[in-house]
């Protein structure tokens, strides 16, 4: 796949998404919009919604390269919400359309490597299996991106900031209750 290529259908429906809803682009908008034919457009995507994906991946892959794991929940959120908030009407658009799950696999696959991560920081030193580890960073991968999702529905009101305070909170505040939780009835 030419990288080139990708990054300008990318930019085009990138573009195109701030503008209208995604049910509402072809892919001959975006192959106008960034001056490909058709045939080049799928010759690298399926279709609209696998350029979406891509257009997901690589923003996961930079945030992933972005952060060496330090238990820091906060910057890792305020990364995520910064970037939901910068791209505010097109992840209205994706969110709102028929295809959102695009958008909550980014959101479920960077917090879910962070998450882990982080539960293994905390429960060093401690004998807790993998299964506990893994079932309580699920709890928590799943709690970011409901509430990250109620705040996409609510108009994205507060900001990134305030958010990632608020979560970072409440997950230092109960990550050590949920995992002693998990492991009487897991262990």
């Amino acid at each position: 796949m030419s990288n080139l290529t990708c990054k300008a259908l990318a930019a085009a429906a990138v573009s195109l998404l701030e503008e209208r809803p995604l049910d509402k682009i072809t892919v001959r908008d975006i192959t106008d919009r960034c001056g490909l034919t058709r045939n080049t457009f799928y010759y690298h995507f399926q279709d609209i919604y696998d350029l979406l994906g891509y257009i997901f991946r690589e923003e996961a892959d930079a945030t992933l390269e972005k952060y060496s794991v330090k238990g820091d929940w906060k910057e890792v959120f305020l990364d995520i919400l910064s970037y939901l908030k910068m791209k505010k009407r097109m992840i209205e658009h994706v969110y709102y359309s028929t295809r959102k799950e695009e958008l909550e696999f980014y959101v479920q696959q960077v917090v879910g490597v962070y998450a882990l991560q982080f539960i293994e920081i905390e429960t060093a030193g401690q004998e807790v299996s993998k299964l506990v580890k893994g079932t309580v960073a699920d709890f928590y991968r799943n709690a970011f991106v409901g509430a990250t999702f109620q705040w996409i529905r609510d108009g994205m009101k507060a900001t990134p900031t305030v958010m990632a305070a608020l979560y970072d909170n409440m997950f230092r505040g109960t990550l050590q209750q949920a995992i002693d939780s998990a492991r009487e009835v897991l262990d």
